[in-house]
C-alpha cells in the first residue's frame, strides 16, 4: 500500500507543474503605433499672407489652414472676365452681320468709285486718241491711264466690300470667334483655380505635427506648409515570423494593450501581411526574433482614442491562434 503513494506522488507534481507552465490561448506580439501623415502645400506660388493653426492643434476637413497674397491671381481672373465679355460682343455682332448703315454706306462707297470709274474711262479714252495723233505727251496720257487703272481697281474694292456686307461674316470668322471664346473660358477656368488654390484647405480631420514657414515668407509651389496627422487613421506596425503566416491573415482580429492603460484593450484587425522576409529590425527586443527572418505586418486600430500616440509600443493579442 505505501509503494502505491510512492508512485502516485511524482505523478500528481509533474501535472501540477505541467499546468502552470502551459502555454496561454493567447499568442503575444509586440508593435509600434504609427500614424498616417500627410504634407500640405499650396499649388501655386506667392507670398503667405495668413496662418490660422499652430502645432498641436486639431482640424476639421474643410479648414482653411493657410492663405496667400491673392491680389495678382484676382486681377488676372478679371482681366479673363474681361476679355471673354468683349468676345462675346464680338460674336452676336458677328452672328447678326452688317448694320444696315453699314452696307447703306458700302452702297453708296460703290456709288461714288463708279461714278469716278466712269468719268476716268471717258478721259482715259479720249487721252488714248490724242496720244495717237501726238498731240498730247507720253507723260500726260499715262497720267489719265494710271489714273483710269486706279479708279477701276477702287471700284472693285468698293464691289467687293458690299457683296461681303449683304452675304455677311464669313462661317470661318464665326468658328474662329468661337474657338477664340472656348479658349478664354479655358484660361478663366485656370485662373478661378489658381486664385482658390491660394488657400489651403485641410483634406480631413487631423491635427498639426509641425508648421515650416511663418506669415511673411514667400513659397514656391509645392512646398511644404504644415506635417498635418490624420485623425482615426491609427495603425500598428509589428512583425511575425514564419510559422505565423499560415495562422495569421488581412482582416483577422486582434487586441491591442499599451503600456499607459494595461486594461484597456482596442479593436484591431491584420490590414497587410508583407510578401517579402526581411532581418528582424533592432526595435524588436525578444531573443527568438532578432536573429531570423520576419514578415511585417500591418494591424490597423479600429476605436482609437486621444491616448494612442505616435511611437507608442504596444502588444499584440490573438485569441485562439493554433500553433500546431
Amino acid at each position: 500500500m505505501k509503494k502505491s503513494y510512492i508512485f502516485i506522488l511524482p505523478i500528481v507534481a509533474l501535472l501540477f507543474l505541467s499546468g502552470c507552465f502551459k502555454e496561454d490561448e493567447k499568442t503575444q506580439f509586440y508593435g509600434n503605433v504609427d500614424l498616417r501623415t500627410v504634407s500640405l502645400g499650396f499649388r501655386v506660388s506667392g507670398k503667405i499672407k495668413n496662418i490660422y493653426f499652430d502645432e498641436g492643434q486639431t482640424l476639421k476637413k474643410g479648414d482653411t489652414i493657410a492663405k496667400l497674397e491673392d491680389d495678382l491671381y484676382t486681377q488676372s481672373l478679371k482681366s479673363i472676365q474681361a476679355q471673354i465679355k468683349m468676345q462675346k460682343t464680338q460674336i452676336e455682332k458677328l452672328e447678326k452681320g452688317y448694320r444696315e448703315e453699314e452696307i447703306e454706306k458700302a452702297q453708296a462707297t460703290y456709288d461714288k468709285s463708279v461714278v469716278a470709274l466712269n468719268k476716268s474711262r471717258k478721259d482715259y479714252e479720249r487721252y488714248l486718241k490724242l496720244s495717237k495723233t501726238k498731240s498730247v505727251s507720253k507723260q500726260t496720257f499715262d497720267d489719265y491711264k494710271f489714273a483710269f487703272e486706279n479708279a477701276k481697281a477702287e471700284s472693285n474694292y468698293a464691289k467687293s466690300q458690299l457683296k461681303q456686307m449683304k452675304n455677311g461674316y464669313e462661317k470661318e470668322d464665326i468658328a474662329s470667334a468661337y474657338a477664340k471664346l472656348e479658349s478664354l473660358k479655358a484660361q478663366e477656368k485656370e485662373a478661378s483655380i489658381h486664385l482658390k488654390d491660394t488657400k489651403l484647405i485641410s483634406p480631413n480631420d487631423g491635427t498639426i505635427l509641425t508648421r515650416a514657414h511663418e506669415v511673411g515668407a514667400i513659397v514656391s509651389q509645392g512646398t511644404p506648409i504644415v506635417d498635418m496627422a490624420l485623425t482615426n487613421e491609427y495603425w500598428i506596425r509589428s512583425y511575425i515570423g514564419e510559422k505565423y503566416l499560415g495562422l495569421i491573415h488581412p482582416n483577422m482580429k486582434a487586441k491591442v494593450y499599451t503600456d499607459s492603460q494595461p486594461d484597456k484593450a482596442y479593436e484591431a484587425r491584420v490590414g497587410f501581411i508583407s510578401a517579402q522576409a526581411e532581418f528582424t529590425p533592432k526595435s524588436v527586443q525578444t531573443t527568438e526574433l532578432r536573429t531570423q527572418l520576419v514578415y511585417r505586418i500591418r494591424l490597423i486600430v479600429e476605436n482609437p482614442d486621444e491616448y494612442i500616440r505616435q511611437g507608442m509600443p504596444v502588444t499584440i493579442e490573438f485569441e485562439d491562434l493554433d500553433e500546431n
